[in-house]
């Protein structure tokens, strides 16, 4: 369940005052209703596997929406799928460099 966008009566984004009557921050402009989608859980799933990778861990850290723990958690499995791409990478380029210096073609 997400937070209240006004929580202690305050904006998420710029933490000044807020009333409880305003939809939307009387000094930063940002919504008080709803937080945006990409600070959401599925946003930033969509997100991390679709454009952002792992370069995603700013919207984490940044969520009003995210508890510590879930912060933590989604740090983790960032810093494990970073390192996942990384042997992949590796292990083709070097496939690649095997096979452009001949080696890979058992001449």
């Amino acid at each position: 369940m997400p937070k209240d966008p006004k929580e202690g009566g305050l904006c998420w984004k710029c933490r000044k005052p807020a009333a409880d009557e305003d939809n939307f921050c009387r000094l930063c402009g940002s919504g008080l209703r709803s937080f945006p989608w990409y600070y959401q859980h599925w946003g930033i799933i969509v997100l991390t596997l679709l454009a952002l990778g792992p370069f995603s861990v700013f919207l984490v850290w940044r969520s009003p929406v995210l508890g510590r723990t879930a912060k933590f958690i989604y740090t983790a499995f960032l810093a494990l799928l970073t390192y996942a791409i990384a042997v992949q990478l590796y292990a083709a380029w070097t496939a690649l460099k095997l096979v452009l210096s001949g080696a890979g073609l058992g001449l």
